[in-house]
């Protein structure tokens, strides 16, 4: 995969690929009547040869200044789709040069990715961006065109499950993969296993050697699990009392008593974050925040960095769409692109 950002022509052609894929494109081009300034060149070689309407029976794409009424991710944000559940296509235009200008994305939370319009339009079509603000599955989806004035038939709803790693992936992008004694890892904490999600991202994101950290939330390593969980525990022991319920009739215990507490994290807000081993299954383990005298539960722990990234979380860190290049917290998405 070129990681490199694509030329004018590039992009242009990527646009007459793209169209040329569609069922349902009228005959002759068409010439949409953009608003002043330039947009990404592949969006608008697009929408020379397809005109605006409706991609797949679900994403309409529109002239960019049409739409009015959305509300914006960022005050930047300039809006491009519509997808029928009310989810929003946007570009970030940060930079004068428009290939590379980020998609944003706004429905359940928002995200960023570092992909252009067509680059996301294809992966997305095929099925491979498992995007968590958006309703829609990520299956593949017929490539037809609907102009506007001509009915829009819907693709059958379709269920698929949603894998929360492959949704981080297209926030924060691949990892440096590592491999790890699990079952060592087990014997030293007294747990008959971790949760499977845990697992998969360290397996993915830990070649590191250390933490594994997004956005100022710090996900404790295996080997620091159990070095780090009886000081953790000791700090919370005298707030145990004064911590909400964690069920009718039940109060939060900690870890090695039975269905304990158990660390996995912290953040640099100073919230901790400990497992709930209350149920037999691993993989049914919420998170607890257990900082500030709180409990706030969440879970299980990928699905909980999911959400903090989209905005949709316990608010546990700044989850704000903006330049890589210029701040400190927005993630580029799937890809990172040489300068």
């Amino acid at each position: 995969m070129n990681d490199a950002y694509p030329t004018v022509e590039g992009l242009r052609e990527a646009g007459r690929r793209l169209a040329a894929t569609l069922r349902g494109v009228p005959e002759g081009s068409r010439e949409p009547r953009f608003p002043g300034g330039t947009f990404p060149a592949d969006y608008v070689e697009l929408l020379s040869r397809t005109g605006p309407g409706t991609l797949a029976g679900v994403l309409r794409l529109l002239t960019p200044g049409d739409g009015d009424g959305h509300l914006p991710p960022h005050e930047d944000a300039l809006l491009w789709g519509v997808f029928a559940g009310g989810e929003t296509c946007w570009w970030l235009p940060f930079g004068d040069d428009p290939g590379r200008w980020l998609v944003a994305l706004n429905g359940h939370g928002h995200q960023q990715l570092n992909l252009t319009t067509t680059e996301f339009l294809d992966e997305w079509l095929d099925g491979r961006l498992d995007l968590p603000v958006l309703s829609l599955p990520p299956v593949p989806r017929e490539r037809t065109f609907t102009p506007p004035g001509h009915p829009v038939t819907a693709p059958p709803a379709g269920e698929t499950a949603r894998d929360s790693l492959a949704q981080l992936r297209t926030i924060v992008g691949p990892g440096t993969p590592a491999t790890f004694d699990w079952e060592a890892a087990e014997r030293r904490l007294g747990v008959p296993g971790l949760p499977s999600d845990y697992k998969r991202l360290y397996e993915e994101y830990g070649g590191h050697g250390h933490w594994i950290v997004f956005n100022g939330i710090f996900i404790e390593t295996p080997q620091g699990i159990a070095a780090e969980h009886p000081d953790q525990a000791d700090i919370l022991r005298d707030d145990l009392d004064v911590l909400p319920s964690a069920a009718p009739g039940r109060r939060y215990t900690l870890h090695p008593e039975p269905g304990g507490l158990l660390y996995c994290g912290s953040t640099e807000g100073r919230d901790t974050l400990f497992w709930d081993t209350h149920d037999a299954d691993p993989d049914r383990w919420p998170v607890v925040n257990a900082g500030y005298g709180e409990a706030q539960k969440f879970g299980p722990l990928v699905e909980l960095l999911v959400a903090e990234l989209t905005g949709v979380g316990l608010g546990m860190t700044n989850s704000s769409l903006g330049d890589p290049y210029g701040s400190a917290w927005p993630f580029y998405g799937p890809r990172l692109r040489r300068t």
